[in-house]
């Protein structure tokens, strides 16, 4: 037998995170490094420029080492140096917008690095170097203080009318869903195969 899995239907009420990230990452400030920035970094992490920061293969992207969104809401770190590690897409996957360390000492992590032959003592070394990392000096925004209960008050609600207009569209979106199915039925479309 012949193992197929559809992909899941997705809908505009499942978009939610992305609103969330994109409303985010629009008032978050950017600062490119410097080549002098990114060897601190990488010093302090004890990596060449190759290296995942979390299970040391071959890094693929750049990860947040602080998330920038925690709950729907900015957590007030931006996009600079110390914010930043080298990364390989199976930890930036999983890791996602969790804390670094939970993330790290969870049971999927450890097992992972136990897959790739870390033993105990150079998993609590990684996590020495992981912590003194954490210790870096980074900026970290109260946005409310910053831009006024007034402003933020309003850029919370524009969020939400967002999620209200998908809610709207998505009701739409299902009456017309509705209809296709219906004419699929009613014209046999689905049982010609």
């Amino acid at each position: 037998m012949i193992k197929f899995k559809i992909p899941t239907k997705s809908n505009l009420r499942s978009r939610t995170s992305t609103i969330d990230n994109a409303f985010v990452i629009s008032i978050t400030p950017w600062e490119n490094p410097t080549n002098i920035e990114v060897q601190w970094m990488l010093n302090k992490l004890e990596l060449d420029d190759q290296q995942c920061a979390y299970c040391l293969t071959k890094a693929t992207s750049v990860d947040h080492f602080f998330p920038l969104v925690s709950n729907k809401l900015p957590t007030g770190y931006i996009t600079e140096i110390s914010n930043l590690v080298p990364c390989c897409s199976s930890c930036n996957s999983s890791k996602g917008g969790k804390y670094w360390r939970d993330w790290y000492l969870s049971t999927d992590t450890l097992d992972r690095l136990i897959s790739l032959g870390f033993s105990g003592e150079k998993i609590t070394q990684r996590l020495k170097v992981l912590e003194s990392y954490e210790n870096s000096k980074r900026i970290k925004l109260d946005y409310e203080k910053i831009l006024g209960k007034e402003k933020w008050h309003e850029y919370l609600d524009r969020k939400q009318k967002l999620y209200d207009l998908l809610k709207e569209d998505q009701a739409f979106c299902d009456d017309l869903l509705s209809e296709i199915n219906s004419y699929l039925v009613r014209n046999g479309e689905n049982n010609e195969r």
